[in-house]
């Protein structure tokens, strides 16, 4: 326990979630008996720990701490050996990765321009065509993304080298439509209720990021410009991302997914309250002709939604809207009769 809380006191200058990491981590040596000595653990004692990690990644990042701890452990003499040396190989992940279908990314990415008018579309277009981690996103800031490329400097890259994704076509046409501002608040309870519009079977933690790297893989047909671009190895690529998408028409069409090439496309998200959140937008070309039909107070009743929104929603489109007075106007006019 006195060991313990003296290697959390040495953990400085490293992330939060790296050190809460370690806290839950080591938390484990200490359920059993918080007074044993640090020299008294054995093998045998480790593998009882992880023992209850069947699944591969979980038993290794638990290992990893733990081994950790007895490195430092050693150093400061609380044991003559690390324990973990002498634990056997850990287990191989042999398990298939999860990615989204085509129909389940469309629902995914309709959704998003729906959630909050937009404001989690540049963030999954992100995700999705530029494969970037999610603690890379949350990292991301707006001068982060240039004309050509995405400066990624955060997430699990934090004091290692930095690298540029470039920016795919798709990816552009996104960006124009949804600059990025920044990941949106409340982006986990956002997240939760986009998963549930893909209505997916099977869902991981980095179901995206998968989905991105299997689909960059087919198109591209080079390992390490897709290892580099996602800050990943060769290995890793052919071990886990080699002809999991063997469809070359699914290919071109995920590529080629546009906004405006999701007009068709329901989605549900469930609850009233979630429902709520969705508006169903006419394309640009017909949203154009109705702000100029109508006064926005009236065109709110009509498309169940506030004029404020629509605002927003011109706004972001580059949908000019008539200049204050122009219906105060047309309506003297309207009552004015025709002139002679």
């Amino acid at each position: 326990m006195v060991a313990r809380e003296r290697f959390l006191a040495s953990r400085r200058n490293i992330a939060v979630k790296t050190k809460e990491h370690y806290k839950n981590t080591t938390r484990l040596l200490v359920l059993d008996d918080p007074n044993k000595l640090t020299h008294q653990f054995s093998v045998a004692d480790i593998e009882k720990i992880l023992s209850g990690y069947d699944n591969p990644n979980s038993h290794k990042t638990y290992r990893r701490g733990i081994c950790t701890f007895f490195n430092w452990a050693k150093r400061f003499h609380y044991c003559l050996e690390n324990p973990c040396d002498r634990l056997d190989k850990p287990p191989t992940d042999t398990s298939a990765i999860a990615i989204l279908s085509l129909d389940e990314v469309k629902r995914l990415l309709k959704a998003a321009t729906l959630l909050h008018d937009g404001a989690c579309a540049a963030s999954v277009a992100i995700l999705l065509f530029a494969g970037l981690r999610p603690s890379e996103l949350q990292d991301l800031k707006p001068e982060g993304v240039k004309d050509g490329h995405i400066r990624v400097t955060g997430g699990k890259l934090r004091r290692k080298l930095k690298r540029s994704v470039p920016l795919a076509p798709v990816l552009r046409e996104w960006l124009k439509v949804y600059p990025f501002t920044g990941a949106p608040d409340g982006w986990s309870y956002k997240q939760r209720m986009l998963r549930k519009s893909t209505k997916a079977e099977r869902w991981v933690s980095d179901i995206i990021r998968h989905t991105s790297i299997s689909y960059q893989l087919e198109r591209d047909r080079d390992e390490g410009r897709v290892a580099f671009n996602n800050g990943t190895s060769v290995q890793m690529i052919n071990q886990h991302y080699r002809d999991v998408v063997d469809d070359q028409k699914m290919v071109k069409k995920l590529w080629s997914l546009t906004p405006g090439k999701l007009s068709e496309v329901k989605v549900d998200l469930g609850t009233s309250r979630e429902k709520n959140t969705l508006i169903e937008w006419p394309t640009d070309a017909k949203l154009k002709k109705l702000v100029w039909a109508k006064p926005l107070s009236r065109l709110a009743l009509d498309l169940d939604v506030s004029d404020s929104a629509i605002r927003k929603r011109c706004k972001q489109h580059g949908i000019e809207l008539p200049k204050n007075g122009h219906w105060q106007r047309e309506f003297q006019r309207a009552k004015s009769g025709p002139h002679v």
